[in-house]
């Protein structure tokens, strides 16, 4: 049998299974990486931050049990690599500018009892946003900003590859305009030289694309305390700072053509451990990993097991 005929019992298998209330490997907007971009720049200095971020997933949850599933046309495993970056650019002493967005080198599905696979590719979501500083206390070494921003899809038109529209999940963009709401705490203590950010984030979804898809808007807040070794240790570890990030993600289910999708939305706590590499007080190199310690998935889905990411982060002091 050819493998135009396997596609097609495996395509008609999958609708089947969709009513089975099962979804995986949803992936809503930007992928959030390291720690480095944080507070209101100065006016005239950019920020440039560029990360890599993979992540696999193997394993079937509903709720929080992880289970078997055994489905014919179930995904066996699915994986993404994603390069984005973001800018900022500092306008006023209480006003920065910023500029979100990333390409998918790859979004791939491959299926248990099938020898076939299906990858979508190509670039997010854009986000344009503007960071203002509520409140900035140097000698208490306290800053609270908030920002907001407008979402935007780098097309709404769903990507087709070799003459066949491409499953929801696998679709580089979501293909919804959107917006985005964050706030910002950081706290120094100059003694340990440890450093204490608080982030939360709302990203709302407002039209339905052209697969009949909204994706449900989501909450994720970050708890980062970071450690400069540089007090403590020798001279090899002075330029050093390791960091463990909490972060807390849910998001609401999606709806397709006004309905909920049973089979989507999620609650999950990771746990990012991370190490930054200052060189020479210019750039900033950070390794990241992502563990999933508590999720919690509506329906039947498949969850991260895994992803780690690498940033790069620059600041640039134009005088202009």
């Amino acid at each position: 049998m050819s493998k135009k005929i396997y596609f097609l019992i495996f395509a008609s298998c999958l609708i089947f299974s969709n009513e089975l209330k099962s979804q995986c490997f949803a992936s809503p907007g930007n992928p959030i990486a390291g720690s480095a971009n944080v507070g209101v720049l100065q006016p005239r200095i950019t920020r440039a931050v560029s990360f890599y971020r993979h992540s696999y997933s193997d394993q079937y949850y509903k709720g929080s049990e992880a289970i078997p599933y055994d489905f014919p046309a179930a995904v066996s495993n699915a994986n993404y690599n994603y390069v984005g970056f973001n800018v900022g650019r500092g306008i006023t002493k209480k006003f920065t500018l910023e500029l979100e967005a990333g390409y998918f080198i790859n979004k791939t599905q491959r299926y248990r009892n099938f020898d076939l696979f299906s990858k979508g590719y190509g670039f997010s979501n854009a986000v344009v946003s503007g960071k203002f500083n509520i409140y900035k206390n140097v000698v208490k070494k306290l800053e609270f900003s908030v920002s907001g921003g407008a979402k935007i899809p780098f097309t709404t038109k769903p990507q087709i590859v070799d003459g066949v529209t491409l499953d929801i999940d696998l679709q580089p963009s979501t293909g919804n305009f959107g917006s985005i709401i964050q706030a910002l705490f950081v706290k120094e203590f100059e003694g340990p030289s440890m450093r204490l950010i608080m982030i939360g984030r709302w990203e709302k979804n407002y039209n339905q694309n052209q697969l009949g898809y909204r994706f449900g808007d989501a909450f994720i807040s970050s708890l980062f305390i970071s450690k400069h070794l540089a007090n403590r240790y020798t001279e090899l570890t002075k330029d050093i700072t390791i960091i463990l990030q909490a972060r807390h993600e849910y998001r609401f289910r999606n709806l397709r053509y006004g309905q909920e999708v049973f089979a989507s939305g999620s609650n999950v706590l990771f746990l990012a451990p991370q190490i930054n590499y200052n060189y020479n007080m210019i750039w900033n190199f950070s390794l990241i990993y992502d563990m999933p310690v508590f999720r919690y998935y509506n329906g039947v889905q498949l969850g991260t097991s895994h992803s780690f990411a690498i940033s790069i982060t620059r600041d640039f002091g134009f005088g202009i």
